[in-house]
């Protein structure tokens, strides 16, 4: 069945002599653009657009709009046009503004353009009348995102950065993975159909470095081709900045924040999406992880981009790998676009031997090599040296520690780690020793491990406002905490500034506020301050670390290094409490990394818990049960699974590799999908196939579709634990999704439970209401415990046209 997206998006589309790109007339263009500004417009027959619209004042905005046709021989009709424009005009006040929108300028003779200007008509290709004035245009030293980036661009010396792609394309397998910023940079700008990139990997891998290089190549050759009057749309930035100044963290609080900090003219949000979907804008999101993860309606709101007909959006999000595992509004998006290219991911990869060597170059030779040319001995030395060992080798295919290590080769600091939690505390303590060297500050001033103590607040606070930088009063507050008591505040004060200028800091995104260098440093700062209160409170511990990624998780395995007994003993006791919130998950990732033995799970309940991205990795799970608990994106690697039990366990996107299943009964698991290899298997006959055979315990086929397809839709509103998801969505999310063969359609679906009761009439917005109160409660019954009240069988009856069926679910 089509997806809902690609048939709004191959709806019938026009063709016209004047087009930009043979989807729409130039001139519905223009009327599109005016009236996304709230103009009226009505057409004139003289081939004129009038538009306007009331201002202050009781004031008119007046626009007067022609778009010329042009000759298939080439050229413009000169004399009906002018007679046009003389006649118009004089209808009109002189304060109407005139405009001739065209696609080629050199169309019109050098009298008529002489004329045109002396008039006060204005001529314009597409690219300029589909444009306003962006402050760092209007003045450079204005403030603003963009020269921001601009200015960061200009020092950047980059290693062009490998990648693996999770989409299906004709073409993907033989297209080249070496570098991401080439690819995006072909790809970008020139797609006639609507497309989401997202961009993932893991912390230091270098996506800000990949963001400010595409965008500042994207905004040179945006500006270029204005200059030559060609279309190629504007890149628009959206940061972590522009959030920091809404009030609430939604999408539509975002745009309008960049809107009124980075344009100069006046724009509405509705007229700034009206250029994305039609084509003269991108928009590229960065360190935006925290919206992602915090506005329910962020991916409906690129459902709706995508879905309008004849949409061109191009939208590239970066974030981190753990949005892919942790977010079901991502994992239903994923599930909207399955079948096309609409939605592409690309996951950068870590360096290999031929980018190790491309860094060195750059920073040796400030260049990269040439075909066929060979090192010198001191960039041989170099790459020897990061590879000098299995730990070297791999901590620098990070780029991060790929830097650390080359800066301490070329300070002469040749010391060996066993890790990178060794490589980040030698680093942070060489940073410290330098600047006490250096005078900066006396350690005689801070009571007995202040300095550390201040760091290690600072690196939490930090952690806990989602990376997102810290106001220099805070870390200021602390300063009386740590410093010893017969200083005066001023000289208090001097010292916390001069520790903000500390080589661990970086100006945060917006004035006032600081960021680490880095946020892996971050991790291994504040790894520290947690550990110290493992012993001590381990359910407020964890209960603050909920939130962080269990996925390749950097903090927990910088604790999982240094964690002693007593936290140990603190874990596993959290680990025995009921839970079913993310901070099992955590606890239970910590404890996998600080005892990494293969029984190490063998006396914890694994029942009704929340184990979403979860990595379960070389462990006997024999006759373990995971009954009833959410195994979303979690992974299986190298595990004995030997007569293990996952009735009523959630499966999606669970990934299998290298277990042993045998007698482990999955009969009565939700599959929604698992992966199995590489491979994402989404069809439930087949995933029976494989747990039949992996396991030898025949599944049951019996399952109603219908009761299947209710499922998914209550899925929507209720997770697999029984907890509320979300409590209203829109047609669009409610029909997306899978549709098992043999099921009323989802449509009926939704209409039978607004009938009986289950989803209520849309709002003025036009999203569905689940119910509350006892229908409620049948929903979270009939999804947690697999269950159908009385009403949901009635509906059930209704809707399934098998005949004899029992309405099974499992």
């Amino acid at each position: 069945m089509a997806n809902p997206w690609y048939v709004a998006r191959t709806a019938s589309q026009h063709g016209c002599l004047t087009t930009m790109d043979n989807a729409k007339p130039l001139a519905e263009l223009v009327r599109g653009y005016l009236e996304s500004a709230d103009f009226q417009v009505s057409e004139e027959t003289g081939g004129c657009l009038v538009a306007d619209k009331l201002i202050f004042n009781a004031e008119r905005d007046t626009r007067l709009v022609w778009v010329p046709e042009g000759r298939p021989s080439g050229g413009y009709d000169e004399g009906p046009l002018w007679d046009s424009i003389s006649k118009v005009r004089a209808n009109y006040p002189t304060t109407a503004r005139a405009t001739v929108v065209a696609l080629r300028r050199e169309g019109f003779s050098r009298d008529l353009q002489q004329t045109l200007m002396q008039s006060r008509v204005r001529l314009l290709a597409p690219i300029q009348f589909f444009d306003s004035r962006f402050r760092v245009e209007e003045s450079p030293r204005a403030a603003s995102s963009i020269a921001d980036i601009r200015k960061n661009a200009q020092s950047l010396a980059r290693v062009p950065q490998p990648f693996t792609t999770e989409f299906s394309s004709p073409d993907t397998a033989a297209q080249d993975h070496q570098d991401l910023f080439r690819r995006l940079r072909n790809e970008m700008g020139y797609n006639n159909g609507p497309s989401i990139r997202i961009v993932v990997g893991r912390a230091g891998i270098g996506k800000s470095y990949l963001f400010t290089a595409l965008f500042d190549d994207l905004y040179k050759r945006f500006l270029e081709a204005k200059r030559s009057l060609s279309k190629v749309p504007r890149p628009i930035p959206l940061l972590p900045d522009h959030l920091k100044k809404t009030q609430a963290l939604r999408t539509d609080h975002l745009i309008e924040s960049f809107l009124h900090t980075d344009i100069a003219d006046p724009m509405s949000s509705k007229t700034f999406k009206w250029l994305l979907v039609n084509g003269f804008a991108t928009w590229l999101l960065d360190g935006l992880d925290e919206l992602y993860a915090g506005d329910a309606n962020f991916f409906d709101y690129l459902l709706d981009l995508v879905t309008i007909p004849n949409s061109k959006a191009q939208v590239t999000i970066w974030c981190r790998d753990s949005l892919l595992t942790t977010s079901c509004e991502l994992s239903e998006f994923q599930e909207v676009c399955a079948g096309d290219d609409v939605l592409k991911i690309y996951k950068l990869d870590n360096w290999g031997s031929k980018s190790k060597r491309q860094f060195v170059w750059l920073q040796k030779e400030s260049r990269l090599p040439k075909a066929n040319e060979g090192d010198s001995d001191d960039v041989r030395a170099i790459l020897q040296f990061l590879d000098r060992d299995e730990s070297t080798r791999v901590m620098s295919g990070l780029p991060f520690y790929c830097r650390i290590l080359y800066n301490q080769y070329v300070a002469n600091d040749l010391a060996s780690f066993s890790d990178e939690v060794e490589l980040i505390e030698h680093t942070i303590s060489a940073m410290k020793d330098r600047e006490i060297k250096k005078g900066l500050f006396d350690s005689a001033c801070f009571e007995e491990n202040g300095l550390d103590e201040w760091l290690e607040q600072i690196a939490a606070d930090y952690i806990e406002g989602k990376y997102a930088g810290f106001q220099r009063d805070e870390a200021e507050e602390y300063g009386p905490l740590v410093l010893r008591d017969e200083l005066s505040a001023d000289q208090q004060q001097h010292i916390i500034v001069s520790l903000l200028n500390f080589p661990l800091f970086q100006a945060g995104s917006e004035s006032g506020r600081v960021a680490f260098v880095h946020d892996l440093v971050a991790d291994a700062v504040a790894a520290r301050h947690y550990l110290k209160r493992l012993g001590n409170d381990a359910h407020e511990v964890l209960k603050r670390l909920a939130h962080v990624d269990v996925d390749r998780p950097p903090l927990l395995r910088f604790m999982a290094r240094r964690i002693e007994e007593a936290g140990r003993i603190a874990i596993v006791n959290e680990l025995r409490r009921p839970s079913k919130d993310r901070s099992f998950a955590v606890a239970l990732t910590l404890m996998m990394l600080a005892k990494p033995s293969r029984d190490i799970l063998r006396q914890v309940n694994l029942e009704e818990r929340f184990l979403i991205g979860v990595q379960f990795s070389d462990l006997d799970l024999s006759k373990c049960s995971f009954r009833g608990s959410d195994l979303t994106y979690a992974s299986f690697d190298g595990c004995d699974l030997t007569g293990s039990s996952f009735d009523g366990a959630n499966f999606h996107h669970t990934a299998f590799r290298d277990c042993i299943l045998s007698d482990a009964d999955m009969r009565r698991c939700r599959a929604q999908s698992i992966v199995i290899g590489s491979k994402v298997e989404d069809d439930i006959e087949r995933i029976q196939g494989w747990f039949h055979e992996a396991s030898g315990i025949a599944t049951s086929s019996g399952r109603c579709p219908t009761a299947q397809q209710i499922m998914h839709l209550f899925s929507k509103f209720v997770t697999p634990l029984g907890s509320a998801r979300r409590d209203r969505l829109n047609v669009r999310a409610l029909t997306s999704g899978k549709r098992f063969e043999g099921a009323a359609s989802m449509e009926d679906c939704i209409r039978a439970a607004v009938n009986a009761g289950y989803l209520l009439k849309p709002d003025s917005r036009k999203r569905y209401p689940r119910a509350s109160g006892d229908q409620y409660t049948e929903i979270v019954e009939f999804v947690k415990e697999r269950r159908a009240s009385d009403g949901i069988g009635k509906m059930l009856e209704k809707l399934c046209t098998r005949p004899n069926c029992s309405h099974e679910i499992e």
